[in-house]
């Protein structure tokens, strides 16, 4: 009966062990699975309202702002389109005063690599619309074939009186030609209002190709660099400024 006695208290000694360890761990997981809700307080030690909400700021706004922004630093719209006024000026300043020197026409990497195509476009055009209110004949289609077919042969003469290869682009010797051609524009301008057949007219149109002639070589032989060879293409710029004249005359 001893013997029985004592292995009954083991027994019950390890059962109540068991008891108290799922009792902790019973605590243990209640205890891990409260939500602590800690408060914040001031400086004074005053409950501090804290809102369960947070309301989102307004993104209407923040997108006009930013859209503002990026407005503020896109380029004009003329810089979009690659349309410079100032340089249109300087050409056409140089084009109307020749011996005008020290300016920004007199350097070759000026003229090759700012080559804007806004102003002769807009000479031809300028050209083609006079031509059709003095009951010319020949405008818009007259005036483009000729452009294109002049800007490419002086471009392909220019190449061959050139040593050096790249010096003249297509851009550039279409550009040079609308620019130069703007003396031939204003006595198209003058062509609607009165007739050029008389004498008057013919002086004009002689001064005219001369102009134009004096200015393209010019501007072709700051390129080049090669001052000693402005006669000599000085004739072919006049032979395209004389094929509009005679459009402009009849």
């Amino acid at each position: 009966m001893s013997g029985f006695t004592s292995e009954n208290s083991f027994w019950n000694q390890q059962n109540d062990q068991n008891n108290q360890a799922n009792f902790y761990q019973a605590e243990y997981n209640q205890f891990q699975n409260q939500q602590l809700d800690f408060k914040s307080l001031d400086d004074y030690g005053q409950q501090v309202y804290t809102p369960a909400f947070s309301p989102m700021p307004n993104m209407s706004y923040m997108d006009a702002k930013v859209t503002g922004q990026e407005e503020d630093d896109e380029p004009p719209l003329l810089e979009e389109l690659e349309i410079y006024p100032d340089r249109i000026f300087e050409k056409i300043q140089a084009v109307l005063n020749p011996f005008r020197s020290h300016s920004l026409t007199d350097d070759a990497e000026y003229l090759t690599k700012d080559t804007d195509l806004a102003g002769p476009v807009f000479f031809y055009l300028v050209l083609a619309v006079c031509l059709f209110l003095s009951g010319n004949k020949t405008h818009f289609g007259y005036v483009y074939g000729v452009t294109v077919l002049a800007s490419l042969l002086m471009y392909g003469l220019l190449t061959l009186m050139t040593l050096e290869d790249g010096v003249f682009t297509v851009s550039t010797v279409f550009s040079i030609l609308g620019y130069c051609l703007s003396p031939i524009v204003g006595l198209s301008v003058i062509g609607v209002f009165i007739s050029l057949q008389g004498l008057f007219g013919i002086s004009l149109s002689i001064v005219a190709v001369l102009w134009c002639s004096l200015s393209a070589s010019r501007l072709f032989v700051t390129i080049s660099g090669d001052k000693e060879q402005q006669p000599l293409i000085a004739y072919p710029c006049a032979l395209v400024a004389g094929v509009y004249i005679l459009m402009v005359l009849f």
